[in-house]
């Protein structure tokens, strides 16, 4: 009796894979579909999908099991996707089963320097962007806590690359986050990358003295910020498009850059383009996209110069910048006037608590010398990020619409940081402190809906 009841159990398990078969489930078909494609074919899928996708398809069959290993696509890491204390293990053991060469990107973003990996591990990192004869890499070592005790990574030094055989000879994008690289690497990848397109430096202490100096056939973008001890930097380059520095004062290193389109200034060198406008006019002039991060408070007071840049070419203007309660942003409207042929304007304010030894990066000045009788008859767009509702915001907003009537759309972003509760007692309990968040959030929104009554019907406002 049981034995027939098991010849019937095992006649229905076989009808049931049958026809799972037949429809296609379970065990891939050899016979039909992507299984027909070459290795070559499938490695080529492979590389246009995420690294961790790839990897995965190694479960699906034998055949599968090592085809991720040999893809040329995008090879990505970030700390934030997995417990940090896995993900030096996850690098390391990925990079050591990899044989893909060439590779399009290494991208390697570890944020978490409380549990960060230890030196040597970066640098087999970095030989791993050598031996795959990457086109872009990127090492991002970015601080979370600036106040942890934490030194940088030191790049490998130019007598380590050359012990190597033609070191990153096919790169064109080189991003470095918080990574100690010295003036002759930095001099080394300029020189010998022929290919190279971006070059971005972050947070290098090790950075001093840098020349960007053509030959750079390829060269469209730059970027030197919060490198701490430069102390001269000079860009001749024929082909560069962007660039972006945010520092230290030095003098500027625009040499000649007659193809350079968009700007992006801060620190304490973008002070000299509001009150030193002289030094910054053989580049100017060209610019069609500009961004000054006035967050830099200053020392010392200096009279703003009467005549600003001409940007004559400048459709967007950004300005991110510092500002005080009770102090007039009418200076900005300077800007827009140098620009005649401005199509965009934005502006993001933070406020800042009072402070008599640090003054605003920028002038006060009066309506009229803001003014002048201009008429901008260009501008189209107006943003304000981070509006609050004083005054000193509504007035602004009022003389842009005064001078500027071509304005088509106006954008009054009310999700800000900066909340007014900031000096609220500690005792006050949780709940009472967001209900207080809440009616600063009400009365916010309702300052910039009223802000869309000051322009004409046919000016859009629009409040977030």
């Amino acid at each position: 009796m049981e034995t027939n009841k098991h010849k019937a159990n095992s006649v229905a398990q076989n009808s049931r894979k049958r026809k799972r078969k037949e429809k296609g489930i379970g065990k891939h078909n050899d016979s039909g579909g992507i299984e027909k494609l070459p290795d070559d074919m499938l490695i080529a899928i492979l590389s246009c999908m995420r690294l961790k996708d790839a990897v995965k398809t190694s479960i699906f069959s034998r055949r599968w099991r090592y085809l991720w290993r040999f893809t040329s696509g995008k090879l990505v890491f970030v700390d934030r996707e997995m417990e940090t204390e896995n993900f030096k293990s996850w690098v390391n053991h990925i990079l050591q089963l990899h044989r893909g060469r060439p590779v399009d990107s290494l991208i390697i973003r570890f944020i978490n320097l409380v549990l960060g990996p230890q030196s040597s591990d970066i640098d087999s990192w970095v030989f791993s962007a050598i031996h795959k004869d990457v086109k872009k890499f990127e090492l991002n070592l970015k601080r979370v806590e600036f106040n942890l005790p934490v030194q940088n990574y030191e790049f490998p030094n130019i007598d380590k690359l050359l012990s190597f055989k033609y070191p990153f000879v096919s790169l064109k994008s080189l991003i470095l986050v918080h990574v100690d690289i010295e003036d002759e690497v930095v001099q080394y990848f300029l020189a010998s990358c022929i290919y190279i397109e971006c070059l971005c430096i972050r947070g290098s202490s090790a950075t001093k003295n840098l020349q960007v100096v053509d030959p750079l056939p390829n060269l469209k973008k730059l970027e030197v910020s919060d490198c701490s001890n430069i102390q001269s930097m000079e860009i001749n380059a024929m082909n560069l498009v962007t660039c972006t520095y945010q520092g230290s004062k030095i003098n500027s290193p625009f040499m000649k850059t007659p193809n350079l389109r968009e700007l992006t200034l801060g620190g304490l060198f973008c002070k000299s383009f509001i009150f030193k406008p002289n030094k910054h006019s053989s580049y100017s002039a060209t610019l069609v996209k500009l961004v000054l991060n006035l967050n830099t408070r200053v020392r010392k007071r200096t009279n703003s110069s009467p005549d600003l840049p001409q940007l004559h070419s400048l459709k967007r203007l950004e300005l991110n910048a510092v500002a005080k309660i009770r102090r007039g942003l009418l200076f900005f409207i300077s800007l827009i006037k140098a620009s005649p042929n401005l199509l965009e304007f934005r502006i993001e304010l933070k406020y800042t608590t009072p402070d008599p030894l640090r003054l605003m990066p920028y002038p006060s000045v009066t309506w009229q010398q803001a003014r002048g009788g201009f008429c901008h008859k260009k501008l189209k767009v107006v943003e304000m990020i981070s509006f609050i509702g004083y005054e000193e915001e509504r007035d602004f907003l009022d003389k842009i619409g005064e001078i500027a009537p071509s304005i088509e759309k106006v954008l009054i972003d009310t999700r800000n940081t900066h909340r007014r509760d900031h000096k609220l007692p500690n005792s006050i309990t949780e709940e009472v402190r967001e209900q207080m968040k809440s009616n600063v959030r009400i009365s916010t929104k309702s300052h910039a809906m009223l802000m869309s009554c000051r322009f004409p019907l046919e000016t859009k406002v629009v409040v977030k």
